[in-house]
């Protein structure tokens, strides 16, 4: 009997060294799938600049679909998802027997089919499993270290507002990544070099909780987005990987309906479809909207994920880094705490301003030519 116990107390040692390893040998695998998901992302936004000379839109809209489908849509044909893409493309009737015209489903709403399908390319294996029928994104689109009006709401004619005129398509200033409000670039828009300039990152998406990781800082006003410090200051202390229990966010109370991180794979709204590279990976997100659905105005939108240590990007040429939460962020002699754009079209710096946010932020952005990306540790 002594002996047998002996054994069961030795086994019992055995496997609780051995389960640690267990779940790194499955992070390690859930990570290179990941890993492999942006891969694919890649090879076809190469095969849509292939087709048409250019990248996709970020936000296309239409005279049916005011709030318009993220780069995702135009993606689908190029990433074996050929029946999805009929499906949007074309006149679609859902389950509830509802009527769609082509490219006519709002991207946020769940009676459209499409919306409900998860695309297994779109989603990391690190990231929790949702429950609810909605596709997930976990990769979103690089604006560079630009935070204003990145996917801004109005375009011409505005169909909602006839009375109004909204003629403004964007701020130059702005124009910082491989992807911006109304343009689609090019290879040759990336004179950063494409070995050096982000395309995608990694984000996780919101769990329903008060993690700074996968979900977004609310704020009435727009004043973080020239203060920095405020969307720092919006996490705990004494637990950095939480935000303040008095600190309003995206998906929670009356801001429950809220696009979050990743929320929907087809919304090209900022908050829920754009990376920017302005604070470090697994740092806050922060967004503006004094309602719910007033999230056009832009914001700082980070790159994160449920990695150990940080997150995974795309570079324009293909290639797919692990980026640590410890790149550098400051520019010397730059204030950091300030970002590149400022209130209203045309107060901001140049498409050409260097980035005042260190490697990180010449990573992001496009067309800088900052010599320090080149020094990037990955």
């Amino acid at each position: 009997m002594v002996e047998l116990l002996a054994v069961i107390a030795i086994l019992g040692v055995l496997i609780g060294l051995m389960l640690p390893g267990l779940q790194y040998v499955r992070e390690d695998a859930r990570r290179t799938g990941c890993s492999n998901n942006f891969t694919q992302l890649g090879l076809a936004l190469h095969n849509y600049h292939a087709a048409y000379n250019k990248f996709p839109y970020s936000r296309t809209v239409n005279d049916a679909n005011w709030r318009g489908y993220s780069a995702i849509v135009g993606m689908l044909p190029y990433m074996e998802q050929q029946e999805i893409w009929e499906m949007v493309s074309s006149r679609h009737t859902s389950d509830s027997g509802t009527h769609y015209e082509k490219y006519g489903g709002f991207p946020w709403t769940a009676d459209y089919t499409p919306n409900r399908i998860q695309i297994p390319a779109l989603r990391c294996p690190s990231d929790a499993t949702e429950t609810a029928a909605i596709g997930r994104l976990n990769y979103g689109f690089c604006y560079g270290d630009a935070a204003r009006y990145i996917t801004y709401y109005w375009f011409h004619p505005d169909q909602n507002h006839p009375e109004e005129e909204h003629t403004w398509l964007g701020d130059p200033s702005v124009d910082r990544g491989m992807f911006t409000w109304n343009r689609r670039k090019q290879f040759r828009d990336c004179l950063d070099g494409t070995s050096q300039t982000m395309l995608m990152g990694e984000m996780a998406t919101f769990q329903g909780d008060r993690s700074v990781i996968g979900t977004t800082a609310i704020f009435g006003t727009r004043d973080f987005q020239t203060d920095l410090q405020q969307c720092k200051d919006t996490v705990q202390p004494n637990r950095p990987q939480f935000y303040k229990e008095d600190q309003t966010l995206a998906g929670m109370g009356r801001f429950s309906g809220q696009t979050n991180r990743g929320r929907w794979w087809m919304d090209p709204v900022s908050c829920n479809a754009a990376v920017n590279t302005i604070l470090a990976p697994n740092q806050p997100s922060c967004t503006f909207s004094s309602e719910p659905g007033l999230d056009w105005y832009g914001g700082v939108y980070t790159v994160s994920s449920r990695h150990q240590g940080g997150a995974h990007i795309l570079m324009t040429d293909g290639a797919i880094k692990f980026v640590t939460n410890t790149i550098d962020t400051a520019t010397d002699k730059m204030d950091s705490n300030t970002t590149v754009t400022q209130y209203g079209p045309g107060e901001g710096h140049s498409a050409g301003a260097e980035s005042p946010f260190g490697v990180w932020g010449a990573l992001g952005t496009a067309a800088s030519q900052e010599a320090r990306a080149n020094s990037a540790a990955f």
